[in-house]
């Protein structure tokens, strides 16, 4: 997936929750076992009791006995309670020891829920779609958060993690817009994917001493985040975690740390070569990239909308994935002789760039770095660069009458060298001069400076790719950074 679509596609993603169906292996699990119903509900024979396996969708209100017909019931099946629409308040016994997959997603209207504390396991997607819930106390044996517990989960504002959880999984909380502050647990050490995204209105969150490294995207699209600390003991950001904080307007890092720095409000590495992370709530209209760094990182400024105007350092050999994508108010981009790799999307929907310098270094350009930038109508492109990417120059994204967007060439765009100079031009006459069987080089020549941008673009794309400078680039080139 493109990163200029990152956010829009996960913010959408929830909307696909309620429609799916409970998964087909809890279905045949729950189908293969021995059951009886009581008209309520119904109960399945497992080790050391029953476990409930279905409810009556019209339920609207459920309090759970600790036996049925002389047997303990000792846990909740898999999509046991899955879309009773009507279903508000739910207690469950002591002596339940798990809840299965998706017991309790799609429950649209469920408000009130009590867990005992002698369960110990709660499956993936327990409660996702439960869009009334407002308070989550989980049973104080949990270790494991599963993922997409929580997904989705719009009312929920009271949560209560305890100190026993050490991992909390992808998605387990995403989209959880009504959550303002997350404590979580001293013991934690894992944080999966997405785990806080797009909680837009949390604000208050700081990690504890256990987490070492982050996942990607876990605090993705939290606008509500107007700071954040990175503790001393954290090496590794991982990647996309700050995409969409549009109101983050400035990093700390715990004195200690050995990885990265902070200054100014941005994250650097400690050596000062890599730039991590601008908080894209910052009020500044420039900025300044410190001499000595090399390289700018996957999204390091996605979405900073108040920049007019960026200062390249003359070390710079690398701008990642998405760096600038989204900087709706950039003018203006002039990169220093040095600069050698652009990765995809770099510059992608800058709405209001106009003008762009490339330096002779140049010598790749990943896929959509420019793309929907309508008022770049120009670009001149260095002999040196050799790779250009799809749609990198020249095109606007444009979504037809059913909404279905796609990429449109831009009316008037010019762009100038493609690849190739003067000089070489000249080079390959003389050879043709001097050695008459190659004559057709020079038509080739000649035919490609009269293609059109999107005749050219799609004959130049060789076989290197520069996709993200996070991930391992696809290329065939050996000085690619490994970072």
């Amino acid at each position: 997936m493109q990163l200029r679509k990152l956010i829009a596609a996960a913010a959408a993603g929830w909307l696909c929750l309620t429609g799916a169906a409970l998964p087909a292996s809890a279905e045949t699990e729950t189908e293969s076992k021995e059951t009886y119903t009581d008209g309520m509900f119904t109960f399945a024979y497992t080790d050391g009791g029953v476990e409930l396996c279905g409810c009556d969708t019209k339920a609207f209100s459920v309090k759970l006995p600790a036996e049925m017909n002389g047997q303990k019931i000792v846990g909740i099946a898999d999509g046991a309670f899955y879309s009773c629409a009507s279903l508000e308040s739910v207690t469950l016994s002591e002596g339940i020891t798990y809840i299965g997959r998706y017991a309790f997603s799609g429950c649209e209207k469920l408000k009130s829920l009590t867990i005992p504390d002698s369960v110990k396991e709660i499956g993936a997607n327990t409660f996702s779609g439960c869009f009334l819930l407002e308070k989550l106390e989980l049973p104080d044996q949990l270790t494991e958060i599963p993922d997409g517990m929580c997904y989705t989960c719009i009312a929920l504002s009271d949560l209560e993690i305890p100190d026993s959880v050490t991992s909390i999984g992808e998605e387990a909380f995403y989209n959880c817009s009504s959550l303002t502050k997350a404590e979580l647990p001293a013991h934690l050490t894992t944080l999966g994917n997405y785990a806080f995204g797009f909680c837009q209105n949390l604000s208050d969150v700081s990690l504890p001493g256990g987490v070492t490294a982050l996942s990607s995207g876990v605090f993705a699209g939290c606008t509500g985040l107007e700071s954040f600390t990175i503790p001393k003991q954290l090496e590794d950001l991982g990647s996309l975690n700050f995409l969409g904080c549009t109101k983050l307007s400035a990093f700390t890092v715990e004195e200690g740390n050995l990885k990265f720095t902070a200054k100014d409000g941005v994250i650097y590495s400690s050596d000062e070569t890599t730039l991590y992370c601008y908080p894209a709530g910052n009020p500044q209209k420039s900025f300044t990239v410190p001499e000595g760094v090399t390289i700018i990182h996957d999204a390091a400024f996605f979405h900073a909308e108040n920049l007019t105007d960026v200062n390249f350092p003359s070390t710079l050999q690398f701008v990642g994935a998405g760096a600038f994508d989204g900087c709706v108010s950039l003018k203006s981009v002039t990169l220093p002789e040095g600069t050698e790799i652009l990765y995809e999307n770099a510059f992608a929907d800058c709405s209001a760039l106009q003008h762009v310098t490339l330096p002779s270094t140049l010598r790749g350009v990943g896929n959509y770095v420019f793309y929907n930038d309508p008022l770049l109508k120009e670009i001149t492109v260095p002999a040196s660069c050799k790779t250009i990417g799809q749609y990198a120059f020249g095109y606007v994204e444009k979504t037809d009458a059913d909404g279905n967007a796609s990429p449109v060439k831009l009316e008037g765009f010019r762009q100038h060298g493609a690849g190739i100079s003067a000089v070489a031009v000249i080079g390959i006459a003389v050879g043709v001069i001097v050695i008459g069987g190659v004559i057709f080089l020079l038509l080739r020549v000649i035919r490609k400076n009269q293609q059109t941008p999107a005749e050219h673009e799609a004959e130049v794309i060789a076989h290197e790719s520069y996709k993200s400078i996070a991930g391992e680039p696809e290329t065939s080139s050996d000085d690619t950074p490994d970072t």
